[in-house]
């Protein structure tokens, strides 16, 4: 092969070679579709580079109740599995449920503190970085989701040293393996809890705790049970659960809002997006997680 034709051959080569590396990084820019797009709706409060910590939530809802406003101070957290960002444009159209928060208080990007800093996270956003305040690698939950915790401190614990406690759920799963422990120690009449059958149910439990508690977590698997693994917006079954849930949120802000003498923090936080495993790529969709209050954050 003579020079002029290597030469042509190693600047073709590299020319190729260059192609790949610019549209691997336009590839990289566009995987923050979602997070863009979203964005640039104006729903939210603060932008991503100033997301929440989703450790950071228990903290807020301690200050709550140590704020001395004169008062009485009532909080209810409710937790949401499987509610990928996509869905806030179906959320946010009409004015129930989140959107009637969000405008006395905010939407709210959130995400895990140790996002950045693991490799190998499978389920980096965790129900238990929100009630706890710790990060996910506190309980071995790297790779599996079981709950290794030797000492209960868990935000519903901290509240019911002084306070009355209310623990709600869909999924009996968030008992049985992840609260187990700290249930069967600090179980009192101050510290209770109730297993509901489905979304319905769990809407009343959360309507009729009100009155008796001061502090109420509602943990919401509805929307990851129901998508069964298709978190799409072409889902059907997947969408009607997301609007459920909606309704579900409007009955509950009306119960609160016609409340006299109190004064409620109210937020709702997702935990994760579907079953994608984040040291797959950190697929976007799933680690994408946010949070509506009715305070200003």
């Amino acid at each position: 092969m003579d020079k002029g034709k290597c030469m042509k051959r190693v600047k073709y080569m590299t020319a190729a070679m260059l192609l790949v590396a610019v549209t691997a990084v336009l590839s990289g820019c566009n995987n923050n579709k979602i997070l863009n797009k979203l964005s640039d709706k104006g729903y939210f409060s603060n932008s991503y580079d100033n997301a929440i910590l989703q450790t950071d939530i228990a903290n807020k809802i301690s200050s709550h109740f140590t704020n001395n406003s004169g008062t009485r101070k009532k909080a209810i957290l409710i937790t949401i599995d499987g509610f990928r960002a996509e869905g806030l444009e179906y959320m946010m159209g009409n004015d129930l449920g989140m959107l009637s928060i969000a405008k006395e208080g905010g939407l709210y990007w959130t995400k895990p503190a140790n996002l950045d800093t693991k490799a190998n996270i499978d389920i980096g956003v965790n129900f238990l970085s929100i009630v706890t305040g710790q990060e996910p690698s506190t309980f071995n939950v790297l790779k599996k989701t079981d709950a290794k915790r030797e000492t209960p401190y868990s935000v519903m614990t901290t509240m019911s040293e002084k306070y009355r406690v209310k623990f709600l759920t869909d999924n009996k799963n968030y008992i049985d393996t992840q609260l187990a422990a700290e249930f069967d120690s600090k179980l009192t009449q101050q510290l209770s809890f109730t297993s509901c059958m489905d979304l319905n149910a769990l809407r009343t439990e959360s309507i009729n705790n009100l009155d008796a508690n001061d502090f109420i977590v509602a943990a919401v698997s509805n929307p990851y049970l129901v998508a069964d693994g298709n978190f799409k917006m072409s889902n059907s079954a997947y969408l009607s659960a997301l609007l459920h849930l909606n309704y579900y949120l409007a009955d509950m802000y009306d119960e609160i809002k016609a409340r006299v003498g109190e004064d409620w923090l109210i937020i709702v936080a997702t935990t994760c997006g579907g079953k994608t495993k984040l040291a797959l790529g950190n697929e976007e969709g799933n680690i994408l997680t946010f949070m509506i209050t009715n305070k200003k954050m």
